[in-house]
């Protein structure tokens, strides 16, 4: 039996909800899984992470010989030395690591934060030309032309193109570019199929996939793990965090509450229904949300990053508020169930996945401000006579979301895909544990 070895790829380290995920399935993976070798890359990192020995494959272009390579005129450095901060660059240096590890599998993640470098096609072709590649996507930005959520556009099932009406929101891309990014990402997959497995967190953004450029690809839902939160109670938690609530207490968490995407348009209409008071709203974020009305008081944490504090946010809520009107499998309600707080949603994405009504959460009839006011009513109410959600959030967070399933799940894929080590493990699991999906042409 061989041991196999697999890199692990992505932008960031620790940026984002994906670079969150990224270390979940790392650490699933390492998960009761000794026998397996795992290494990981990441385009951008920081200091902390670079003393754990992970690889930056960016990182050198902030040095100061980087830096002053970069003023130097093109024609005087070496065409064997590419500029740093440039797409062959950070190729040569990807190149370089794979070379050095010798992966029996790559286990791709975002690739979009290094949009400034090219859109990523040569990211994905440079893994694939070392070994197969499970490319786990966190977003829709690998099927579009450049958006990580289409919203209501449908342009990404038959062209993106020049019209892209979000083409100023993160991740940007110049709108004559938009056209030919999406027609080279159909070219690649095309050409890659046979060695590119497409893993989705949420059975909504597999339903996606299959509309556009995934249609002939195998795709298989894997969902997000979640760690284990510890059991803090409510009035702890609240003291902890200086929170002196009089009524209940909703928690709205994102990296930036400023964010369309998250919900902030929808948020700024929501108190105009008051669908409580009095009413404290707990915020784990960077920006500030405008509650013009007394009986709401505001507590801002500010943005979070050590866990024990988001351990003690979760706890001190009686509710999470998740506005966003696009999402994938977010980890703010993963989270919120495993420290055993009750999620208030929109029908949206992968939302109704996570949240069930009377078990995890409130689900909105509605996808609009109007609908989420109602729900957070009936759920504000509901917690005022005394239901309580808690042990049925962390049983369904464990029993469903564990990182030991999620490390399973991708055990079972790997070693059917790509049988090199054939385990007990993965023999018993690979019928269970993956859901399958493929297109119908493709089932023939």
């Amino acid at each position: 039996m061989s041991t196999p070895t697999i890199a692990i790829v992505s932008d960031h380290e620790t940026a984002g909800g994906a670079a969150v995920a990224t270390r979940r399935i790392e650490a699933s993976l390492r998960l009761g899984m000794p026998d397996w070798r795992i290494a990981r890359i990441a385009f951008f990192g920081d200091d902390q992470e670079r003393e754990l020995g992970h690889r930056h494959i960016l990182q050198p272009c902030e040095s100061p010989l980087a830096m002053q390579l970069m003023r130097l005129p093109r024609k005087l450095m070496p065409s064997r030395f590419p500029r740093p901060a440039s797409p062959a660059f950070a190729e040569r240096s990807l190149k370089q690591a794979l070379s050095e590890i010798r992966p029996d599998v790559i286990q791709l993640n975002n690739v979009h934060g290094a949009a400034d470098w090219g859109w990523g096609s040569w990211m994905v072709e440079t893994c694939l030309q070392f070994a197969p590649v499970v490319w786990t996507l966190h977003d829709m930005w690998s099927f579009t032309g450049r958006c990580a959520y289409a919203y209501d556009c449908e342009r990404f099932v038959a062209g993106c193109d020049a019209t892209c009406p979000t083409a100023n929101e993160y991740p940007r891309l110049a709108l004559e570019q938009i056209g030919p990014a999406w027609r080279e990402r159909r070219t690649l997959y095309a050409r890659h199929r046979q060695r590119l497995t497409i893993v989705m967190p949420s059975r909504w953004l597999a339903s996606q996939a299959r509309r556009g450029l995934f249609a002939e690809h195998r795709i298989d839902v894997i969902p997000y793990g979640v760690p284990a939160a510890d059991q803090i109670p409510r009035r702890e938690a609240r003291m902890a965090l200086g929170l002196a609530a009089d009524g209940p207490v909703l928690l709205l968490a994102a990296v930036d509450l400023r964010e369309r995407r998250k919900g902030a348009d929808i948020l700024r209409e929501l108190w105009l229904n008051k669908p409580h008071r009095p009413l404290t709203l707990l915020t784990m974020g960077s920006g500030v949300v405008p509650v013009a009305d007394s009986p709401i008081r505001v507590h801002s944490l500010g943005y979070v990053a050590d866990d024990r504090t988001k351990t003690l946010a979760y706890a001190a809520a009686d509710a999470l508020l998740h506005p966003a009107p696009v999402d994938n499998l977010p980890n703010t309600v993963l989270e919120a169930m495993a420290s055993g707080t009750p999620t208030i949603a929109l029908p949206i994405g992968g939302l109704p996945e996570l949240v069930s009504p009377g078990v995890t959460g409130w689900l909105a009839e509605r996808a609009t401000s109007d609908g989420l006011s109602e729900a957070v009513g009936a759920a504000l109410r509901a917690i005022e006579f005394g239901l309580d959600l808690r042990e049925s959030c962390r049983a369904v967070a464990m029993a469903e979301y564990s990182l030991r399933l999620q490390g399973e799940r991708y055990r079972a894929l790997i070693d059917e895909m790509y049988p090199f080590s054939r385990s007990p493990l993965a023999s018993a699991t690979q019928a269970s544990c993956v859901t399958r999906s493929r297109s119908p042409k493709a089932n023939g």
